[in-house]
């Protein structure tokens, strides 16, 4: 009888690479998921956080992007912006992601973590419109870490924002989209030009 030993570690890297596979269908996608895992490791080491959810909250944010997989090319590679219904699709991701996830017990923490990365500060988000506190630490820290990211990369439908437009963004959107304490902590970050654009 075969036995099943795949660790966590394992998982983690045929993930990744699935992860690899989907950014390479999107050339403004890639490397997106490394970088968006790299930022919250800045912003996780600001607070006082045990080690053990710092790795959690880190593998949560390299996955983040999993239910990514079932977005047609014609969504996730449209030139212009989308239309309601294929916004709604995209925001469906992270539901995709935790179906994805689900059979993988070790994985069950970041899992939720990637459920809720979608939801807002003020409960406007998705899928379970929680607010403040009840949204799960690490996809606060998720939520703004895939925000810089996205404005301060290239995109399919625009060319990268200044830092200056994005330190505007997370001000305001402090304490309605985003965490507020979060926010302030990643402005810091952004001020002392600790992220750069690659």
């Amino acid at each position: 009888m075969i036995k099943e030993t795949a660790s966590k570690a394992d998982v983690n890297e045929a993930l990744i690479a699935l992860i690899g596979a989907l950014e390479a269908r999107d050339l403004f996608s890639k490397d997106h998921s490394l970088r968006v895992a790299h930022l919250v490791k800045l912003l996780i080491n600001k607070f006082r956080i045990d080690a053990d959810q710092k790795q959690t909250i880190y593998n949560a944010a390299l996955l983040h992007d999993i239910g990514m997989v079932s977005i047609p090319d014609t969504i996730l590679l449209k030139k212009g912006r989308l239309s309601p219904a294929e916004r709604e699709r995209i925001e469906h991701s992270p539901e995709v992601a935790a179906i994805i996830l689900a059979p993988i017990k070790s994985l069950a923490a970041e899992r939720i973590i990637i459920l809720h990365q979608g939801e807002r500060w003020d409960g406007k988000g998705y899928p379970a419109q929680l607010a403040g506190h009840k949204i799960p630490e690490g996809a606060r820290f998720i939520a703004i870490a895939k925000a810089i990211d996205a404005m301060t990369h290239h995109r399919a439908y625009r060319r990268a924002r200044p830092i200056s437009y994005c330190l505007d963004q997370l001000h305001e959107h402090a304490d309605t989209q985003f965490d507020p304490k979060i926010a302030e902590v990643a402005a810091s970050i952004l001020c002392k030009g600790i992220i750069s654009k690659k």
